[in-house]
């Protein structure tokens, strides 16, 4: 029988030797395989076409022999040592390069070291993750032979563009501290204890300009750099009463003692009034600058400054009248009125709050207020009449949670509160009118201009045609070249104006389908809003609701808490 052995050769490869001998089982590609599957050079890579040709070759020798004979020795290299081999790859953004190992077959694994360095040859030169390559090769050595074997080596560093500027409040405004109730030692909060009433001093630091910062570079795996957008700036504004600091010009300081408020990208300080109660003993108070109320304005009193108005108090059955933002730490109170069966314009409330910027309060009651921007309740708004440009709300800062029953509301944008109406069906009433009229006003100018456009193009193309029908010895070729630019120029204009009624009649429907009234808990019986022309009132009782106006309807439509 003929014999078959896996001998090394100088290669450090393997040779089938075969030794023919006549007679016995025959050797084929399979018993071949068999034997190299039963040896330890099972890893090697086959050479299966040289199998092929020793079982070719042996047959050839076999063929003539007798029985027993032998033959000559055949000998064919069927396996080979083959190293590990390596292919990278380079990202198309050039953020990322990965590897990809084919194992080795009884060759030689591939080191973290020669991993980085095929990398580098591929140019791949920044980014290298040494605990990845380390991974890689050892990856790579335990795989089946012959096993592709991949994983990223090396990430590029996204830019990271830079901060803006921005300006940091050092001392708080009175905004501020009215929403932030004084702590006691157990934890608990004292509604009416706020701290001391804010008032700086000369020299006194309001606001600290935090530059902005240039970004962090980044880079890709080929080493190309990547630069970030420095972010942008600001100018620290010195407004009325502050300088910047002479010892560090990102520092705004005050430049006299007064109520400091925050503007635009800076702070200004008011002169100040400050005072404990406003009485009949103390009379009415009328100041140019910021007024300060320790305690309360009482009833028939009168407060007017041209800054802000600050009341650690109550402000019960009086008026206050600020050209900015009037804060008032307390309630707002005034006597009660049947708004119920007295015609909403009827009624003159005994408090009358108004101010140019924002109102903030605890809560109020039976009050008139007018405001220039937002009005801010923390606790309940009940029977009041309001006028404001901006916003109502009435909750926490972070959430409206208050509660809006009855009165009569105009808004500029929206509505917001936790319960609206009451379960008695008070008529609260919610009127999107200022804009409204506004925009209404306009278009009605534009219809006149329109008018008085059409008139005068319709006048000119009658002239035109009545030129132009005249008989060749009447024709009058001057006058007519003089009309018709004439005609032209106005038939031009109204084309002007009709585009502008017409961006103003979809700002006006754009408008008034972003008005709304939102209560994130109960929506009562009662409640009307009045968008333009159209309106409609609850008839029941709601959960967490948005009364909206779409598509010449007023619509109710439930919130949904994701």
């Amino acid at each position: 029988m003929t014999k078959a052995s896996l001998v090394c050769n100088n290669k450090n490869n393997i040779d089938l030797v075969l030794e023919p001998i006549k007679g016995g089982e025959t050797i084929s590609a399979l018993s071949i395989q068999e034997l190299i599957d039963a040896s330890e050079f099972i890893k090697l890579r086959i050479n299966n076409g040289n199998v092929k040709n020793a079982v070719a070759e042996l047959n050839d020798v076999l063929k003539p022999l007798q029985e027993n004979n032998t033959g000559r020795t055949i000998r064919y290299q069927v396996l080979e040592r083959v190293d590990a081999t390596i292919n990278i790859t380079i990202e198309s953004d050039e953020m990322g390069a990965n590897a990809e190992i084919t194992s080795a077959q009884g060759g030689k694994h591939l080191s973290a070291k020669a991993i980085l360095t095929a990398a580098q040859e591929a140019g791949v030169k920044k980014g290298f993750s040494k605990e990845h390559l380390i991974q890689l090769a050892q990856l790579a050595a335990r795989e089946a032979p012959n096993s592709p074997v991949d994983m990223q080596i090396a990430s590029g560093k996204i830019a990271v563009n830079g901060k803006d500027a921005l300006i940091k409040p050092l001392v708080e405004s009175a905004q501020t501290r009215i929403l932030q109730p004084k702590k006691c030692e157990d934890g608990s909060v004292d509604m009416r204890d706020l701290g001391d009433i804010i008032c700086v001093k000369v020299g006194d630091p309001l606001a600290k300009k935090v530059p902005l910062t240039q970004g962090v570079q980044g880079y890709t795996v080929t080493a190309t750099p990547l630069s970030p957008e420095p972010g942008n700036d600001i100018e620290l504004v010195a407004g009325e009463g502050t300088n910047i600091s002479p010892k560090n010009t990102n520092i705004l300081v005050s430049e006299k003692v007064g109520l400091p408020k925050l503007i635009n990208n800076g702070m200004e300080v008011d002169e100040i009034y400050k005072i404990k109660d406003v009485t009949v003993s103390t009379g009415n108070i009328n100041f140019t600058g910021s007024v300060i109320i320790e305690g309360d304005v009482t009833e028939g009193m009168r407060v007017t400054a041209s800054g802000d108005i600050t009341v650690g108090g109550f402000v019960e059955s009086a008026t206050l009248d600020a050209g900015g933002d009037i804060t008032i730490s307390g309630g707002i109170i005034g006597r009660k009125h049947d708004i119920e069966k007295t015609h909403i314009t009827d009624i003159t409330m005994s408090v009358n709050i108004s101010a140019k910027g924002s109102i903030y309060a605890k809560y109020s009651q039976y009050a008139q207020i007018t405001c220039g921007k937002d009005v801010l309740i923390e606790n309940q708004l009940l029977h009041s009449i309001l006028d404001i440009n901006g916003r109502l709300w009435i909750g926490k800062s972070e959430q409206a949670n208050g509660k809006l029953i009855g009165g009569y509301t105009k808004a500029g944008t929206s509505v917001h509160a936790g319960m609206i109406g009451a379960t008695a069906g008070s008529n609260t009433i919610i009127n999107f009118e200022h804009k409204i009229l506004k925009y209404k006003d306009e278009i009605l100018q534009i219809e006149d201009l329109l008018k008085v456009e059409s008139d005068k193009t319709n006048e000119l193309k009658t002239a035109i045609n009545k030129l132009k029908k005249l008989p060749k010895e009447k024709a009058k070729p001057e006058l007519l070249a003089k009309i018709v630019p004439t005609y032209q120029y106005h038939a031009n204009e109204m084309g002007k104006i009709l585009n502008e009624k017409e961006v103003l009649e979809s700002d006006l429907q754009n408008y008034m389908t972003s008005v709304y009234i939102e209560a994130t808990e109960k929506l009562y019986q009662g409640v009307e809003l009045i968008v333009g022309d159209f309106n409609d009132r609850t008839r029941r009782e709601y959960g967490p609701s948005r009364m909206i106006y779409k598509e010449r309807k007023v619509l109710i439509d439930a919130i949904v808490n994701t």
